[in-house]
């Protein structure tokens, strides 16, 4: 089984005040570009959500963790040429690991919350 050291989620939105503004009023008032499944998850229609918050601090007792936007992607990560949203892991040997691609955020067993994401996440660890 690989050991991980940091578990990234890099969000399919960019970072940053504005970028964060243009992207809440695409989707919630003009109702218009492309949804951020992880956003969908992490964030209610105004605030993060507590789950959220309290899913990264229990991730946090075994990894670094970042969560990230996708301009905001350490260029490790970009060579990878996967697509957003996405969760990848960073093992103890540098070698990195998509634990779920954006398929994953959109297929039949997509999850729909955070409790749902965070067993998708730690069963992913445990078959890597």
């Amino acid at each position: 089984m690989k050991q991980y050291k940091t578990i990234y989620f890099i969000y399919d939105a960019d970072g940053g005040f504005f970028n964060e503004l243009k992207y809440w009023y695409n989707k919630h008032i003009k109702k218009q570009g492309s949804e951020c499944e992880l956003c969908g998850i992490s964030h209610s229609k105004y605030f993060v959500r507590l789950e959220w918050l309290s899913f990264i601090r229990r991730l946090k007792n075994d990894y670094r963790v970042k969560v990230l936007h996708r301009d905001e992607v350490p260029q490790k990560i970009k060579d990878m040429n996967r697509y957003y949203p996405s969760v990848i892991g960073e093992t103890t040997e540098n070698e990195l690991v998509e634990l779920m691609d954006n398929i994953s955020f959109v297929d039949f067993t997509k999850p729909s919350n955070v409790e749902e994401l965070e067993q998708q996440i730690r069963e992913s660890i445990k078959r890597q």
